[in-house]
């Protein structure tokens, strides 16, 4: 990538509205969907269309919205957009139209009335917003993901438009075009990367082409890794972070596919990033907080319906909190999720160790564990008491590396644990190892105990043979039990050569 500064216009201004296409034939991929919304605003100009209303169906970053504005760029129109955050009743529509019509009449250019995200419309009283938009003056365009999923009375007097997939080709053409603009240029390989992971979503593709250069190509892993998840949530973030309306913000995490206490990390995170006043962030982390508590409960009580009141804190509640930075704020993971990650197998080797300190020497886990801390000192400077150490704990190769902390010593360490369990078989102090010597000895014990209860079962005829073949049978099995007794770390330093 080309070497520069990031300039204040890259950092405060998100590329997919920098560089949104300002014309319809800027689109990209959508050649016949364009060619029906032309014929149906000219329809409309000049009083032949047949239906007032147009619906822009398909999949998220396709251009839907993008065409909306290109069109009223094109044909003079000032779009009068009731956001996603409003409510879809028949009042709020019926004031929302009766306005735009109002200021048709005063002001100097038309206006066209778009609705975003017409498939959460309330479907209460649909036949009344059907009959209210069938009167419009204005021409009325809605956008929906799912064009079955408006009410069936909105729909049956619409035009629908079905705007397709776009291909990995499509988005990276669009990517391309981008970084000259910026005067800047990535791997080929990245972009068809970053295209494969928006699944079609141009949008997507943008904000993580954004995020990648801002932050640094090195962090293209992690954050295309993060696109994986259902609905990115590097979305819903930005949607709460983004708005001041706790509906929307609630909305905002419904199709993350991520447990809450998860979904509270990366909330958590963020926080900072999203809010500059220290009231702001302080009554921000008071929600996550109250969220916590809630999380904390239902996992202590199996009250599973408290996830609702944690979600709506820590969405809604972190979304109201106060006044946010102003235009592009890049969503990081959450660092305590990367340090497990990264931690996890060193976690695993240490709580083995521990456990083998608890068993060989008999003590309780926070001795293990002060225990620890002393065999570390050890193994950094005494690779020969190590060795003995090593191999009395029966410790893994891993085991050392992670005791020893440079792999060089651990290897040292390693070869003399070899020669101390040679020594100690030829001398028939270790048969496999000290643990297997250490079994058999108990093996041998339980098998005279069992005997012994046997032989409390025999009849009172044999009872007196039973007693002589005992006492002549003692001594030979008090040396077998002594032969038999399991060696101690002590044992193993002091018998050292």
């Amino acid at each position: 990538m080309k070497e520069r500064s990031v300039n204040a216009e890259m950092t405060e201004r998100p590329w997919v509205e920098k560089y949104r296409p300002r014309r319809l034939d800027e689109i990209v991929n959508q050649k016949k969907a364009i060619e029906q919304v032309k014929a149906w605003i000219e329809d409309w100009l000049s009083g032949r269309a047949r239906r007032k209303v147009l619906i822009l169906a398909g999949p998220p970053g396709v251009g839907k919205t993008t065409t909306v504005y290109a069109l009223a760029r094109e044909y003079g129109f000032d779009v009068v957009e009731l956001n996603a955050s409003d409510e879809r009743t028949y009042e709020k529509l019926e004031r929302f139209i009766q306005a735009a019509y109002t200021m048709d009449i005063l002001g100097k250019r038309r206006k066209l009335i778009f609705l975003d995200e017409a498939d959460n419309m309330e479907p209460s009283g649909a036949k009344e917003v059907a009959k209210l938009i069938k009167k419009a003056r204005n021409p009325v365009i809605m956008s929906a993901n799912h064009y079955w999923e408006i009410p069936k009375e909105l729909r049956s007097n619409a035009l629908i438009v079905q705007y397709k997939h776009l291909t990995q080709r499509d988005i990276v053409k669009g990517l391309s075009r981008i970084l000259r603009a910026e005067g800047l240029s990535v791997p080929r390989d990245l972009l068809y990367e970053i295209a494969k992971h928006a699944s079609g979503d141009m949008r997507a593709a943008i904000n993580d082409l954004q995020t990648i250069v801002t932050g640094g190509i090195e962090d293209a892993a992690d954050v295309l890794a993060y696109r994986d998840v259902e609905k990115s949530v590097f979305q819903a973030l930005a949607q709460i972070f983004s708005t001041d309306n706790a509906k929307r913000a609630k909305f905002a995490t419904l199709g993350v596919d991520m447990m809450p206490s998860d979904l509270l990390l990366w909330i958590d995170e963020n926080v900072p990033y999203s809010y500059y006043r220290p009231e702001d962030i302080a009554r921000a982390y008071e929600a996550l907080s109250r969220a916590d508590i809630y999380l904390a409960r239902a996992q202590r009580t199996g009250n599973y319906s408290l996830w609702k009141y944690a979600t709506d804190m820590m969405t809604a509640g972190v979304a109201v909190a106060g006044i946010k930075r102003k235009g592009f704020v890049k969503i990081f993971p959450p660092q305590t999720i990367k340090l497990l990650a990264q931690s996890k197998e060193e976690r695993t080797l240490r709580n083995s160790i521990v456990k083998k300190i608890m068993k060989e020497m008999h003590m309780a886990k926070i001795e293990a564990l002060e225990t620890l801390h002393y065999l570390r000192v050890i193994f950094e400077n005494d690779a020969e008491t190590a060795a003995h150490i090593t191999v009395f704990l029966d410790l893994s190769e891993k085991e050392v590396e992670f005791l020893a902390g440079d792999s060089e010593r651990a290897r040292t360490i390693w070869g003399k644990s070899m020669n101390v369990e040679k020594k100690l078989k030829e001398a028939g102090r270790l048969e496999v190892s000290v643990r297997a010597g250490a079994k058999k000895a108990e093996e041998k014990i339980r098998k005279e105990e069992k005997e012994s209860r046997e032989a409390e079962e025999i009849s009172e005829e044999e009872l007196e043979k039973a007693e002589k073949e005992i006492e002549a049978l003692e001594k030979p099995r008090e040396k077998k039990t002594e032969k038999g007794k399991q060696a101690t770390l002590f044992d193993f330093l002091g018998k050292k050569k």
